[in-house]
């Protein structure tokens, strides 16, 4: 079952001693047992499901009835597991970015690198069972399926022999689904962990800013929605590539065991294949990366247009904002569609990859006048199938990854920034409603100017003297108050120097 929330925030426990291994990951470890009986009486399937039943998702069986039989309520549904909530991984993730900046300062802290630490035990896991997936889908086809032609070939062999290749290979089949299905599992969990982690802790930081004039409304929607998807398909998709590597090395190895020198040329085409992949993972990365500055400013057009959208009625501005903001769409449109032509490209050349290596291999094998059998050919064309299968993953794995760089760089911005101090104090004389004393006003926020709170107050002080009881009640902008248009960093900006006025509580009484 699962402990409570601060057993799971950090590696410590309540005393401040660093847990055990067991301590920490005893809730994961009793999900490897393979069967357990009871997870489905407890409140949440989930976190008691066996093996079997997590990598296969059986644990929703029993909610799936009960939504065939009646309507699916909130009450219906089992609670949502605690090591799943936003508030205790946002509280993890918190304590490992703190640690980060602490030990290496805002600027230089690593967002990425705390992503990993974040998430690196179950990564681990995943490549493990990603291993042991590519162990069976290789032994299977390859060396099995071989063994059963030979078999076959062979007239003298033994009637046990092939029934044990078959049971072999079922268990192999078997056995390699188990392991994908557990990795995929694994990895959603992990996904949805890091997007509600990094979600939260954005949102939280967002909150505590008194004013967002350094972003964007257009800009905070695009993190809390599209960079936080970022985070979760590279959570999904880029453990899958460290096994790339290593299925390439088995294959090539084994195919030149069994067909000799002629299978470095299919593994050539693959090789190319890989760099092709990810030069056109790096554009598609790229238009997207484009398009998100184009969506922001089209969110914040839109956000400008609904709030001012009386002045724009009242002089008639309907069609400029129109044509403003359809040409903005027009050009978000053109570089997703553009995106998603170089996807759609990559994407086919996975399919026919695996072809257009076969096709090459065979034909400089036969045009070499080398034997080839019944039992080598499938073996090949089954090895390079296996290899197909982790190559289509590649571009996925690229432009996540790439995708998540962009936004964990948009994150780590908002989680740097620091709210500025508070230049707001309250009046002292309980019947003024507001006291302006030499104020400088902007329309943008202005970092170069920082106030002295007693120094502000000393200034209200002798403006108090300085007031006529008689124009308390109301007064407008003083005489000495100056307009200027001034440029700070390279941008010019509107700016009122020395304002100071009192509005005064009115007394309507007989």
């Amino acid at each position: 079952m699962v402990g409570e929330g601060p057993y799971l925030i950090s590696d410590l426990d309540r005393r401040g001693q660093r847990k055990s291994f067991s301590e920490r990951y005893d809730p994961s470890l009793k999900t490897m047992i393979p069967v357990r009986p009871y997870a489905r009486l407890a409140s949440n399937p989930v976190d008691d499901a066996g093996l079997l039943s997590f990598a296969t998702f059986s644990w929703l069986t029993p909610v799936m009835v009960r939504g065939y039989r009646n309507t699916l309520t909130g009450d219906s549904l089992p609670p949502m597991s605690l090591y799943d909530s936003s508030d205790i991984n946002a509280k993890r993730f918190r304590i490992l970015w703190d640690e980060e900046v602490e030990r290496v300062g805002p600027e230089k802290a690593s967002l990425g690198q705390v992503a990993w630490k974040f998430q690196r035990t179950r990564v681990l896991m995943d490549i493990v069972a990603n291993i042991l997936c590519i162990v069976m889908a290789a032994i299977g086809p390859t060396v099995l399926i071989h063994q059963i032609l030979q078999h076959i070939e062979n007239v003298s062999g033994k009637f046990w022999v092939g029934i044990s290749l078959c049971i072999a290979l079922f268990a192999t089949e078997f056995t390699k689904v188990l392991f994908w299905a557990l990795a995929w599992a694994i990895n959603y969990r992990t996904a949805i962990r890091l997007k509600v982690a990094l979600s939260t802790l954005v949102f939280e930081n967002l909150v505590s800013f008194k004013t967002l004039t350094h972003i964007s409304v257009g800009e905070v929607l695009n993190i809390l929605s599209s960079d936080s998807y970022s985070l979760f398909e590279a959570a999904l998709f880029c453990p899958l590539q460290a096994t790339v590597p290593i299925l390439m090395v088995v294959c090539a190895v084994y195919a030149f065991f069994i067909l000799g020198s002629t299978a470095l040329i299919g593994i050539s085409v693959y090789v190319i294949f890989i760099p092709i992949q990810m030069f056109m993972a790096k554009r598609s990365s790229a238009f997207r990366r484009s398009a998100i500055s184009v969506t922001d400013k089209r969110v914040q057009t839109m956000n400008e247009f609904l709030t001012c959208v009386k002045l724009i009625k009242m002089y008639a501005w309907e069609k400029s904002f129109t044509s403003t903001i359809q040409d903005i769409r027009k050009r978000e449109r053109k570089l997703l569609e553009r995106a998603g032509y170089v996807q759609s490209g990559s994407s086919a050349l996975a399919l026919i990859v695996s072809t257009i290596a076969i096709v090459l291999t065979f034909t400089c094998h036969v045009l070499l006048r080398r034997k080839l059998t019944a039992s080598v050919a499938f073996s090949v064309i089954a090895m390079f199938t296996v290899m197909k299968f982790s190559i289509a993953i590649l571009p996925f794995s690229i432009k996540a990854m790439a995708e998540a760089n962009v936004s964990l760089r948009r994150m780590k911005k908002i989680l740097i920034a620091k709210s500025p101090s508070s230049y707001i104090t309250q009046p002292e004389d309980p019947n003024i409603i507001l006291l302006l004393a030499n104020a400088t006003l902007t329309w943008e926020q202005e970092a170069g100017i920082k106030s002295d709170p007693k120094k502000v107050q000393n200034q209200k002080g002798h403006f108090f003297k300085k007031q006529r009881p008689e124009i308390y009640t109301e007064q407008g902008p003083s005489a000495q108050g100056i307009a200027s248009h001034e440029e700070q960093n390279g941008s010019p900006k509107s700016i009122l120097h020395n304002i100071s006025f009192v509005v005064r509580k009115v007394c309507t009484c007989a």
